[in-house]
């Protein structure tokens, strides 16, 4: 009985396999004959047709989010090494941010920025940092191809001390100096990001001399060849391109192995992260899919504030930042309204968009800001509020200027250790060190804590409600 049952189970597992290659049908990945699917009536029917718009218009709306940071990122590359610097080599700004200044949204204007973005394909570079006896706050913050930061070489950091470090990729099995440390990316391209801190107009001309300590160099250069960025279409993060950049990319910077599960099942709308993206391999109706995700997934990137916020007196604070895991539209709303955004431990950041009873805020009105001594940022290095336009660039006001911070000096404090602030056009006679102005139209406001205490990050700080109040003459 036993050999005749196992000939006849062998005999319909043979025919079952048959059945299924006959079928079209594979455990093996999909290998569909084109030609097939062509001519077939079953793949050119309405439902079927329905069905694949709608199935590429998904898988669209979710490439788009987790591929928005990548194509940023692109932009940015392209943009700063064309106009800054080459790869491998730091730009250094001499001047605060202006409202003249477009590199990045919602930039500060408290400290010097410097950027360099590295191509570790070929060679690890080397990150030099001076002494620091000063105290000057600092940090060389290091951001993989998706925007997540992996590191911050800081005055927090290094205590102090002159120091360098060997920037290398995942995959680096090369000789490096030694005894220095190596500091291994998850991905080849990487963007650094350094800030200085300048206390007041006068020291300017110190921090520019204490930034331009701060250097790198290919560890060997001989490796390195000349790298240009591709220059990418105008349109490329409302068209198909946005989807060949994407794809490129993350041949060039291969995402953590747990995210492969989400971006193979990209494959079934023809954006293969194996093969690249070619719209001209797709029917019309992918085709139809992928451009309605291209018109509706912006306006999901761009309002992706909610899920992620809590607001307490109308200043909201954003969690996960800097680093964000699977939070793929938390990681691309941070692109768009922040790229370049440092983990909370380095720098902690709060926005306020209304007043104390739930109003945009506005230059037509007046405001106070009251903190108590109690309210005031825990820090171990210094804290400040900028005023950006609706574009999220530092609003143009009538001073020039669009900032208060702690370290300049100038802010006057009550007996009782309380700080106001005075929000408006004009300057209020006698209290111009506690001004903050105001332009026009609609703003928002960003207070940023440098360095900050445990305190600040404690999720029950609440700070003051901005309060609409009467101009000070």
């Amino acid at each position: 009985m036993l050999p005749l049952l196992k000939k006849r189970l062998t005999l319909i597992v043979s025919l079952l396999c048959m059945t299924l290659h006959l079928s079209g049908l594979s455990f093996a990945k999909e290998t569909t004959n084109t030609t097939t699917v062509q001519q077939s009536p079953l793949y050119q029917s309405k439902p079927f047709l329905q069905s694949q718009e709608r199935l590429a218009y998904s898988l669209g709306i979710q490439a788009y989010i987790y591929g928005y940071p990548l194509v940023m990122s692109a932009k940015t590359m392209e943009a700063m090494v064309k106009n800054r610097a080459p790869i491998n080599q730091f730009y250094y700004a001499d001047t605060l941010a202006s409202p003249a200044y477009r590199d990045i949204v919602t930039p500060n204007s408290d400290t010097l920025y410097m950027s360099a973005w590295l191509d570790l394909s070929e060679t690890p570079v080397r990150l030099t940092v001076p002494a620091n006896p000063q105290n000057r706050y600092y940090t060389v913050q290091m951001l993989d191809a998706y925007t997540n930061t992996f590191r911050n070489v800081s005055n927090r950091s290094t205590k102090q001390q002159a120091g360098q470090y060997i920037i290398a990729s995942p995959q680096w099995k090369g000789p490096t100096p030694a005894h220095i440390p190596v500091i291994y990316a998850p991905t080849n391209t990487v963007w650094l990001i350094g800030r200085v801190e300048v206390k007041g107009e006068a020291d300017l001309p110190q921090a520019v001399s204490f930034e331009k300590q701060i250097a790198i160099a290919p560890v060997h250069p001989k490796l390195q060849t000349a790298h240009v960025p591709e220059a990418l279409p105008p349109d490329v993060l409302s068209s198909l391109s946005f989807f060949q950049v994407m794809t490129k990319w993350i041949q060039s910077n291969p995402p953590p192995e747990c995210d492969r599960v989400l971006l193979d099942q990209f494959a079934q709308a023809g954006i293969d992260v194996q093969k690249g993206f070619d719209p001209s391999a797709l029917g019309p109706a992918k085709l139809a899919g992928l451009q309605r995700a291209l018109q509706d997934a912006p306006s999901i990137v761009q309002n992706g504030l909610p899920g992620y916020s809590a607001f307490r007196n109308g200043w909201g604070s954003f969690s996960p930042i800097g680093t964000y895991g699977s939070q793929f539209l938390a990681r691309s709303f941070i692109a768009y309204s922040g790229i370049g955004a440092n983990v909370p431990s380095e720098e902690a950041y709060y926005r306020a968009l209304t007043d104390g009873s739930g109003k945009p805020l506005t230059g037509a009105n007046s405001y106070l800001l009251h903190f108590t001594k109690e309210q005031l940022p825990k820090t171990s290095a210094f804290w400040s509020i900028n005023v950006y336009d609706n574009q999220l660039f530092l609003a143009k006001t009538a001073a020039e200027r669009a900032s208060v911070r702690s370290n300049t000096g100038t802010l006057t404090y009550n007996p009782d250790g309380s700080l106001d602030l005075y929000l408006q056009q004009q300057p209020p006679k006698g209290k111009e060190g506690n001004w903050l102005p105001l332009p026009e139209g609609e703003f928002n406001l960003v207070l940023r804590v440098f360095a900050p205490e445990p305190a600040t990050l404690d999720k029950q700080q609440a700070w003051p409600a901005v309060m609409e109040s009467k101009p000070i003459p």
